[in-house]
């Protein structure tokens, strides 16, 4: 009877590894894994790195519109083609080229940009295609209110993982700061892992529930809301901060007279 046990425990334990191991029906892997691989190749962008603050559009559109805007046209971009590239995809592409010497910013001296400043331009160009919700907006407003009431309760009212519920649950709800784990994702994936939710995880379904408080559907239009108000865990509408320690500098000079 003890053998029969003990083979049991096993044969579960064996089970339990490879259903982990599996992807749901939507390809989404179990996030009990805790290393994602990174999707950009160094041998096209050596100097990649993720921010080491959040992205600032602010910043980024003048950046972009010094930079980029002879060529890109926000109006003239598909949504639909960004939706499936990852942010991580795109740095690499504005930081080492296409292969053909264009697109190549990063380096130094005239006309190449600093990894930040490359990062506020990029993250400006995708939230102005992909859309984002502007600070003080109504819209802006109604979605705190619906990510308040329903997903901040394990992902924490500033996206950081850390509502109520997050101890209590393994593994942790993500924290959408974190630009290692949200920059690895397209918004296609954010979209199916919030309508189908994420196997082994605490992570439930959204497709189709109904907020009664509020009386919102969570179809696949509000989904699609959510994903924006997601990325936007992930920059900031405010100067980048880099930018504002230089402006402090520079008063600070000029009050002991070095700013001529």
């Amino acid at each position: 009877m003890k053998l029969k046990k003990i083979s049991l425990v096993i044969i579960l334990i064996l089970c339990a590894q490879q259903l982990v191991s599996a992807k749901s029906k939507t390809g989404l892997a179990s996030s009990l894994i805790v290393k994602w691989q990174p999707g950009y190749d160094t041998t096209i962008c050596p100097s990649f790195r993720y921010p080491s603050h959040p992205p600032s559009l602010l910043t980024g559109e003048k950046v972009f519109k010094q930079n980029c805007a002879s060529c890109h046209s926000i109006s003239n971009t598909s949504k639909a083609k960004f939706r499936k590239v990852t942010p991580e995809k795109h740095f690499e592409m504005v930081c080492g080229g296409k292969g053909d010497g264009s697109h190549a910013f990063a380096g130094k001296g005239k006309g190449k940009l600093g990894i930040d400043q490359m990062w506020d331009s990029l993250m400006y160009f995708r939230a102005n295609v992909l859309g984002y919700y502007k600070e003080n907006s109504q819209e802006l407003a109604d979605m705190n209110a619906t990510f308040g009431g329903n997903c901040a309760v394990c992902h924490g009212t500033r996206g950081h993982g850390d509502g109520n519920l997050h101890k209590s649950l393994y593994p942790p709800p993500a924290n959408f700061t974190m630009t290692e784990r949200l920059y690895t994702r397209t918004d296609e994936k954010l979209f199916n892992e919030l309508m189908y939710g994420i196997p082994w995880t605490a992570m439930p379904a959204w497709k189709n529930r109904y907020d009664f408080d509020k009386k919102i559907k969570f179809d696949e239009e509000m989904i699609w809301k959510l994903v924006r108000y997601v990325r936007q865990f992930s920059h900031t509408q405010e100067k980048d901060r880099l930018d504002l320690g230089r402006e402090k500098l520079q008063e600070y000079k000029k009050s002991i007279g070095e700013g001529n």
